[in-house]
């Protein structure tokens, strides 16, 4: 049995058809099928259910996906623990974070990093939505720093250690109220400003194309029949805000700046949800082993916080 086949069955657990398992591991299809049925041939039983509108593991396929996934799990870190002894600390520490998250709160760690570890470079690499995860799940990052809620689980194994809150905030352009006559100008102050949700049905709303944090934000909303302008980044989203295009849900790290200066306005709506409030995590791999460089950023948000986890969350 090869390892490449047991990757493939593992994939095909997750996906359920051969076809996505081509295209995530850069392979045909009939590369795929054949790889598979090598694997059942050598299994001597059948691994997989061919009978249904998606491929499904057999009862005895599930207890060999366990140990297949155990044996690609030590695999892996095997190949991380050589990779160390032949070159001590890591050559590059690949790190990616959520656009939603703001990078500074990383500095203080690379700057250690940079005096103990002066080899090893480091790539950074901004990201949206999920994307960070699937890197730490596809092994092309280190290390993720990102909004974190339980259900990200079904991405990878992950560990997770809390970095701080994060929260989404609900905010508008004090200019957009006042064009709209929702507000008096000499009423405006740096507290929230009080609208009411119907008001708000007459003027659009800023919203991310796929949100993609675990959170339906239409749900929590709730707000029909009005005019939306959906956007693929919060990047963009927080311009269109500021230039008054509308009001809408954005991390308050985006925005803390722009609110401070009055350019934009936290909304206070009587009787409804004016906030979420998550947490920002650390996520790596529990599949492989750290390197010393990787582990000196680990240990600096371990160490301020102590709340090393696989299961730590936030509420909202």
């Amino acid at each position: 049995m090869k390892l490449n086949q047991l990757e493939m069955l593992i994939h095909l657990a997750e996906v359920g058809s051969v076809q996505a398992v081509a295209e995530r591991m850069h392979r045909t299809q009939a590369a795929v099928s054949m790889a598979l049925k090598n694997l059942e041939q050598e299994a001597g039983f059948k691994l997989l259910d061919r009978s249904g509108y998606r491929l499904a593991l057999t009862q005895r396929g599930q207890q060999f996906l366990r140990q297949a996934s155990e044996v690609i799990r030590q695999n892996q870190r095997l190949q991380s623990l050589t990779q160390q002894l032949r070159t001590g600390a890591e050559p590059q520490l690949r790190i990616s974070y959520d656009y939603t998250c703001a990078p500074a709160v990383l500095f203080p760690a690379l700057q250690q990093l940079q005096q103990t570890f002066p080899a090893t470079e480091l790539l950074l690499s901004g990201d949206s939505q999920l994307r960070s995860l699937r890197r730490i799940r596809d092994g092309e990052a280190e290390l993720a720093l990102c909004p974190w809620l339980p259900v990200f689980r079904q991405h990878g194994d992950f560990e997770t250690v809390r970095v701080r809150p994060f929260e989404l905030l609900i905010v508008v352009a004090p200019a957009l109220l006042q064009q709209a006559g929702l507000v008096d100008p000499a009423a405006i102050h740096p507290a929230a400003i009080k609208v009411s949700r119907q008001d708000l049905l007459d003027l659009p709303m800023l919203i991310p194309q796929n949100q993609d944090v675990g959170i339906d934000l239409d749900i929590i909303l709730r707000m029909p029949g009005q005019q939306r302008i959906r956007v693929n980044d919060s990047i963009t989203q927080r311009e269109l805000l500021l230039a008054g295009m509308g009001w809408g849900i954005i991390p308050g790290d985006l925005v803390g700046d722009a609110i401070a200066q009055q350019m934009l306005r936290p909304i206070d709506i009587p009787g409804f949800i004016n906030q979420v409030n998550l947490e920002v995590h650390m996520v790596r791999s529990a599949e492989r082993l750290a390197g010393p460089a990787e582990r000196l950023i680990w240990q600096y948000f371990a160490g301020a916080h102590g709340d090393t986890s696989s299961d730590a969350s936030g509420e909202y």
